[in-house]
């Protein structure tokens, strides 16, 4: 059984530390985070009001979507904070020789 495939979004030195970048990654809109210098990713699109979070702001491990304030864990995608109850997708994250990848599918 084959495993996730990963696709490369940015390098190292792209994203700064405590920092999110926006990409799109098979189709899917997804935000990257640094936080300590480690990346999580996350679908671009907050669970409250499906917006997206390229104007939202990085506190430590959560995210605030900017329409609304809503708050979700970059570690999970739990929602952390009104008005989102609901989370959203996070992804498996790799740096390999520089580079930042992500897999938003199951290898399938």
């Amino acid at each position: 059984m084959p495993g996730p495939h990963f696709t490369t979004v940015a390098r190292v030195g792209d994203i700064a530390e405590k920092s999110f970048g926006c990409f799109e990654v098979g189709g899917v809109p997804v935000v990257v985070c640094r936080f300590r210098d480690a990346y999580f990713a996350l679908e671009n699109r907050c669970s409250h009001a499906l917006a997206t979070f390229d104007e939202g702001r990085l506190r430590g491990y959560r995210l605030m979507c900017p329409l609304h304030g809503a708050t979700f864990d970059i570690r999970d995608g739990s929602a952390t904070g009104a008005p989102a109850i609901r989370p959203i997708r996070s992804f498996p994250v790799r740096v390999v020789e520089g580079r930042v990848e992500v897999a938003v599918g199951d290898g399938d």
